[in-house]
């Protein structure tokens, strides 16, 4: 890291963290009271920082508070509580909608044929630069915190997989030449989720995570930070990579 973004870091980090902005934790991030005081501590400097890095920017008539920012921000930063150096490198922007909203769509088929259309989405990582959410989802995201339904975690994990590759070297039908015990175990998931889809059979994780490599990454995350004991139960395997990759044990974290 370069000395004077280093030295810039060291200052936020030394500032008081609001007293308004622990309030709002309080009263609308419902993972917050029940983290362990080192893990606060943890989570508003990396708050600090991310609030200074990042552009926020409401769109569709969504007014942008000081309110949203930080619960936005706070959710982000559990996804790096350990693993803060980077801040999400390659992002800038963070939109916010009011609720969904209507993006171009481009398919195109196995004989080349391009059919464009629009369709209603309540969040997107555009590319590593850019997140889309909508703060719709996230409201009624805060009401649930334990469904494994997460817009904010779902998103930001794609920006994780751009940065590390996390669910590259995975095929659209879940096979794999990676000998890497992680890639192997995503697979594994990932196929589960298909032939779970194929027969309409439920299962802990949503089953948008059979669509592709990386959405099963993102289901899987939502459901490691808001359901730990559960995924730990039924994919202990995947969530022994996952807190791995996180550097933190949920089940631990949490004072449930």
């Amino acid at each position: 890291m370069p000395l004077l973004k280093y030295l810039k870091r060291l200052r936020i980090r030394n500032r008081p963290f609001p007293s308004q902005w622990v309030r709002v934790l309080q009263d609308r991030v419902p993972i917050y009271p029940n983290l362990t005081e080192d893990a606060r501590k943890k989570l508003h400097n990396r708050v600090q920082i991310f609030l200074n890095e990042k552009i926020f920017e409401g769109c569709g008539g969504f007014t942008m508070t000081e309110e949203s920012r930080v619960i936005i921000a706070a959710y982000a930063c559990m996804l790096i509580l350990e693993e803060p150096s980077g801040y999400y490198p390659s992002l800038k922007s963070i939109l916010v909608y009011p609720a969904d909203y209507v993006a171009p769509v481009y398919e195109q088929d196995a004989g080349g044929v391009v059919t464009e259309g629009w369709e209603s989405r309540s969040g997107e990582s555009w590319n590593p630069g850019n997140i889309v959410l909508s703060w719709k989802d996230i409201s009624r995201d805060i009401k649930h915190p334990r469904d494994g339904n997460n817009l904010i975690y779902h998103e930001f994990v794609h920006q994780l997989d751009y940065q590390y590759g996390l669910s590259s070297g995975i095929e659209d039908d879940g096979q794999t030449d990676s000998e890497d015990e992680w890639t192997q175990e995503l697979a594994r998931t990932y196929r589960s989720l298909i032939r779970k889809a194929q027969r309409k059979q439920n299962d802990l994780l949503d089953l948008y995570g059979a669509t592709a490599p990386a959405e099963c990454l993102a289901v899987a995350t939502e459901c490691f930070m808001e359901k730990p004991q559960a995924l730990k139960r039924h994919y202990p395997e995947l969530y022994r990579h996952l807190a791995s990759f996180f550097g933190f044990d949920p089940v631990k974290l949490y004072n449930f």
